[in-house]
């Protein structure tokens, strides 16, 4: 049973249950969206091209709201950034359904929105992170890790899944209602909560020299640098996601596309129903390295079996549950050891460092496909990516030494 999830959390903190709950629908939300706007895009141009550039809209807000975000978080009561960021996605989606349903939908106002959105979230994401940690005992943090990774890999997981089937059924319009109910209900739970008081020593204002504080504290602490440096070397150099749709189109057959997204997301969630035993352990440097080059090897295993179909499922879902175990215990460092009064600006700097590596990481591995060829590149990018995070480990003594204990 120490496999087992560990619930307890949920049932001995309140207001940490409404955080989760709320979290949970949420993301779930937004995960729905994830598929409405690309596929709504696609309707209106025709074009993957442009579909592609909804990425790069979203990508300059996310980086610049998540540095100020953290900013903000640890000025403000946490909860009202929280409510107001949420608030905010739902006069999104009220934009989206009104323009839908008038035909005034263009690609400039998907673009436009769909940026804003990735703002707002990246303003969310730290205030959240920070809340958490001042709702939940500092020795009982551990166990609130897996639970919040269960909310991210449950949303991925289900909220594509039923976007698609939204999409299909009921149309856009409904798809885009019923995601801005996830986030009404999201905020309902947020007002629920009391007011949770600011650490003493907090900010007083949004200043430039609090972000530079921030970024300063996460490369001067090596072993905060060698979460961040792991993580976005291994999905930079092997992030598969890109040539899912070539795979799709000439293996798999275009009805199972969706199969492979599912497939990383569903090996993380067996992830996270099976984090039990990570509770005990202390090494965490070295655990979230070896996991972290055990991400590397699954989609090196996964570019070696792309001809066989279910077999190339299951590397990829190994990967998944590698990549979740390095999250969980990256987790558990940074809530355990960030001071109270930094937590907002180093949940910034956290998002950045698993958000940019993806983005960067989808780029990259079409360009080695369209060069090597999709095996090659998944190979090529996979090794590349196993031992890079091993010498980057090991090269960081703090990092690799590092023990929950200490």
């Amino acid at each position: 049973m120490k496999l087992i999830l560990d619930i307890t959390p949920l049932k001995e903190y309140p207001l940490y249950r409404r955080l989760f709950f709320g979290r949970l629908v949420s993301f779930f939300g937004s995960q729905i969206t994830y598929v409405a706007l690309p596929w709504q895009l696609y309707q209106l141009t025709n074009s993957t091209f442009d579909v592609g550039l909804l990425g790069m809209a979203q990508l300059v807000p996310l980086l610049v709201m998540g540095l100020w975000g953290g900013a903000i978080a640890d000025i403000f009561e946490r909860r009202w950034v929280c409510v107001i960021a949420e608030s905010l996605l739902v006069l999104c989606n009220v934009a989206l359904i009104i323009m839908t349903v008038t035909n005034h939908i263009t690609p400039g106002a998907i673009y436009a929105i769909g940026g804003i959105m990735a703002g707002l979230n990246s303003l969310h994401r730290p205030a959240f992170n920070a809340l958490i940690q001042q709702v939940v005992k500092h020795e009982d943090q551990a166990r609130t890790s897996p639970l919040s990774s269960f909310t991210s890999t449950f949303g991925m997981i289900a909220g594509p899944a039923v976007g698609g089937v939204l999409l299909s059924t009921v149309g856009i319009t409904w798809t885009y209602v019923i995601d801005m109910l996830t986030y009404l209900f999201a905020t309902g739970m947020l007002l629920g909560l009391p007011k949770i008081a600011m650490p003493l020593d907090a900010a007083k204002k949004v200043i430039l020299r609090a972000i530079k504080e921030g970024l300063d504290y996460a490369v001067a602490r090596r072993d905060l640098l060698g979460t961040y440096l792991v993580d976005m070397f291994s999905m930079t150099f092997a992030f598969p996601n890109s040539l899912f749709p070539l795979l799709a189109a000439t293996v798999a057959g275009t009805d199972k596309i969706g199969w492979y997204y599912s497939a990383t997301a569903l090996g993380a969630l067996i992830g996270t129903l099976t984090s039990g035993w990570t509770i005990p352990r202390v090494r965490h440097g070295k655990i979230i390295t070896l996991a972290a080059a055990g991400w590397g090897f699954g989609i090196f295993a996964f570019g070696c079996s792309t001809d066989f179909f279910y077999l190339s499922l299951f590397f990829l879902a190994l990967a998944g549950w590698s990549d979740m175990v390095s999250g969980i215990f990256r987790g558990t460092i940074w809530n355990q050891t960030i001071p109270a009064d930094r937590r907002g600006r180093l949940a910034s700097v956290e998002m950045l460092s698993y958000a940019s590596g993806p983005l960067l990481g989808n780029s990259l591995m079409g360009f080695m496909a369209d060069a090597l060829g999709p095996s090659k590149a998944l190979m090529i990018g996979g090794l590349t990516a196993a031992f890079g995070c091993l010498v980057i480990g090991r090269s960081l003594r703090e990092f690799w030494h590092y023990r929950a204990a200490a």
